[in-house]
């Protein structure tokens, strides 16, 4: 199976799963309401944060070690399951005990709650460590059943527990966790041939997963801190309500369709691009640039047009003032792509530190215009930051790439007859493209 078609089947079954996420997303917000949702989406925000912190860049640091510097798969699986383990239940104590620390934040939840989220986000460490095995190894069905369990379990789980009248902000986070545990579960029983307890930990492959996976960290940190320090920012401009947050983020939800289906292939492209040199890898960078271009212009066009109607019909009445924040959002998402794709570039060949430079900027851009537009804008400042951010960020990608490999920006924009000659014979089983 070609590139091209692993990265259809896994962008497919990341559509799928989203439009699962979607469904338990509509329900709970139906249910809840903003000031529910709102509090669901900050836990979920605060979990990604702090899952990416935690995770120190070893899950991506494993693809390059097993793709460029050929260690075992017995010793990378091994060792990243047993390092898993001990960071994911230091991640767990750690944020139940700051839930329950700080309820003027994070809103009063029961000490059961905290516990079994917290868990799950342990859990969710897990699969961020080891998930990029798979990647490394193209295994794009084991990728979408891994993809998909999350999302399965929690939208059946979740219309159970409506039907019976038990959803709110507490059983929600429950239900999240237990499909954070069931996707842990999952991955190690793909894995589990690969796995030998008996062996030695290799504090040596540790280190050298370290060395680079920092790296990937600091950019990771940065991305993950650019796309949500805006909801943490505006709990804390508004700690009288969660309602912003909980109208922001079914903004975002919906723009996220933008980014969607580049950003499920980009973890394919870092792992055939480790592998690569020269101009080849060059070409396939800009054709991968034209059509995330396409794909995003299309669908930032549609949420345009559509976007206000598409909030009254998935999130009800109570949603419709997030309308407000598209005409920034939707051209904001649209560019995570284009960064995606040159990170995903410059990340193949050793230069990650050069993306966590760029990040950092972005950051700062992101926090200072969210500080002074939310108090002027309330959620369309917030919405505004996200679009200077990424404005910088993929202005700085872009032209670090230029600078460093000779990618063309005119080859970028446009779809070429060649691009979809590609795709066409992709699609075709006995003349994919490797």
């Amino acid at each position: 199976m070609s590139l091209l078609r692993k990265g259809i089947l896994v962008s497919g079954g990341q559509v799928f799963g989203i439009a699962l996420s979607m469904l338990a997303g509509i329900l709970f917000s139906r249910t809840l309401g903003p000031e529910g949702m709102g509090q669901v989406d900050l836990f979920r925000s605060t979990a990604t944060i702090v899952c990416t912190v935690f995770a120190m860049g070893l899950g991506p640091a494993s693809i390059y070690l097993l793709n460029n510097r050929k260690v075992p798969l017995v010793a990378m699986v091994t060792n990243s399951l047993k390092v898993s383990v001990v960071l994911g239940a230091v991640l767990a104590a750690a944020l139940a005990v700051t839930i329950l620390r700080v309820p003027e934040y994070f809103g009063a939840v029961s000490a059961a709650v905290a516990i079994v989220f917290s868990v799950g986000v342990g859990a969710g460490l897990m699969t961020n460590l080891v998930r990029p095995v798979l990647v490394a190894q193209l295994a794009a069905r084991r990728m979408v059943a891994l993809d998909l369990a999350p999302p399965t379990i929690i939208l059946l789980a979740g219309t159970v527990l409506w039907l019976v009248g038990c959803l709110e902000p507490g059983i929600v986070l429950a239900v999240g966790a237990l499909g954070g545990i069931a996707a842990a579960a999952l991955l190690v029983s793909f894995l589990r041939r690969a796995v030998d307890l008996a062996r030695p930990f290799d504090w040596s492959l540790l280190g050298r997963g370290l060395i680079y996976g920092l790296k990937l960290a600091a950019a990771n940190v940065l991305y993950v801190l650019s796309y949500n320090v805006t909801v943490m920012l505006l709990r804390y401009l508004t700690p009288e309500r969660f309602g912003d947050v909980g109208l922001y983020t079914r903004a975002v939800a919906v723009c996220g369709l933008v980014a969607l289906v580049p950003s499920a292939i980009g973890p394919l492209l870092y792992a055939k691009w480790s592998g690569m040199t020269g101009q080849a890898r060059t070409n396939q960078a800009e054709m991968a640039l034209r059509l995330n271009v396409a794909y995003g212009a299309t669908s930032m066009v549609g949420i345009l047009l559509l976007g206000k109607y598409i909030i009254w019909t998935l999130y009800g009445a109570a949603f419709i003032p997030a309308g407000a924040t598209f005409v920034f959002l939707a051209p904001a998402l649209f560019l995570i792509p284009i960064f995606g794709a040159c990170s995903n570039l410059l990340a193949s060949d050793g230069r990650a530190a050069l993306s966590a430079f760029i990040l950092a900027g972005t950051v700062v851009v992101v926090s200072v215009v969210t500080w002074v537009g939310v108090p002027l804008w309330g959620i369309r400042g917030a919405a505004l930051a996200v679009l200077c951010a990424n404005t910088f960020t993929a202005a700085g990608v872009v032209a670090v790439c230029v600078w460093l490999y000779g990618m063309n920006p005119l080859r970028c924009v446009l779809l070429r007859r060649s691009d979809i000659t590609y795709i066409l014979a992709a699609l075709r089983p006995s003349a994919a493209p490797k």
